[in-house]
C-alpha cells in the first residue's frame, strides 16, 4: 500500500483544515485535529459546525452528509432537540469516526436580557468540551468554546 492510502486508511490519520489567513512566516494557517486541547480552536470544531450547517445533497457523492439546522430545526422545541443529537452523533460516526468516542448534549438556552432561544451543543471528546451555541433567530453560530 502507498503512503496516501495507509493514511486514510489509518483511523487515527490526522485532519488538518487551511484557513484564508497566514502565519507570521507567510504560511497558511493550520487547524490541526491532532490538537483537542483547551482554549485552541482546531479543525475538529469546525468539522462539526460544517455538519450541523451544511444541507444533505451538497455533495453528490455523499448525498446524507449534513444536517442543514438552518432549514429543519429554525422552529426547533426541546422534543425535537433529542432527534438532533441523535443524527449529530449519526452524522460523526459516519462521517467523522475519527472523533470517537464523542459524547453529545443539546439543549435550548435562552440568556437572561433575551426572548429568544438558541440550541446549546455540549461536545466531549478526549476529555475537552466544546459548546456551540446557534442562535435560531438569526440562524447564526453565535459562539465556540473549548473548556
Amino acid at each position: 500500500m502507498n503512503k496516501l492510502a495507509n493514511s486514510l486508511t489509518n483511523s487515527n490519520a490526522n485532519i488538518r483544515d487551511y484557513l484564508l489567513d497566514v502565519n507570521d512566516l507567510n504560511q497558511p494557517k493550520v487547524l490541526d485535529l491532532s490538537e483537542i486541547e483547551t482554549g485552541k480552536l482546531n479543525s475538529a470544531a469546525l468539522l462539526i459546525v460544517r455538519l450541523l450547517l451544511l444541507k444533505k445533497g451538497t455533495y453528490p457523492d455523499y448525498p446524507d452528509l449534513g444536517i442543514d439546522i438552518r432549514g429543519r430545526y429554525r422552529f426547533a422545541f426541546e422534543e425535537e432537540l433529542i432527534t438532533l443529537r441523535q443524527e449529530l452523533e449519526e452524522q460523526m460516526t459516519l462521517y467523522l469516526p475519527e472523533l470517537l468516542p464523542v459524547e453529545v448534549e443539546v439543549s435550548l438556552y435562552r440568556p437572561k436580557d433575551s426572548l429568544e432561544n438558541k440550541i446549546l451543543f455540549s461536545i466531549i471528546m478526549r476529555e475537552t468540551r466544546f459548546s456551540i451555541l446557534y442562535s435560531i433567530a438569526q440562524n447564526t453560530i453565535d459562539g465556540l468554546m473549548a473548556m
